[in-house]
């Protein structure tokens, strides 16, 4: 059994991901959205479930910063 050392790709750690309100209307509450440039406003692929990689081929690594991707 070969071990890999690169990082797990979650969706939860995208830099390009935004979480925003949704329509209350229809029911949509929290929505994941992709700010990548090819991407732009549609809804991010996920998943976000622990130890589950996504096979996004847009992912980048968001900063290592402690706030979780928050600006102060």
């Amino acid at each position: 059994m070969t071990e890999s050392h690169e990082p797990l790709r979650l969706a939860a750690r995208c830099l390009y991901l935004q979480v925003t309100m949704g329509d209350f209307r229809q029911g949509r509450g929290l929505l994941n959205l992709c700010r990548h440039i090819i991407r732009d406003g549609r809804e991010c692929v996920g998943p976000f479930l622990e130890d589950t990689e996504t096979a996004c081929g847009l992912w980048e690594e968001r900063p290592r910063s402690g706030t979780y991707g928050l600006r102060g």
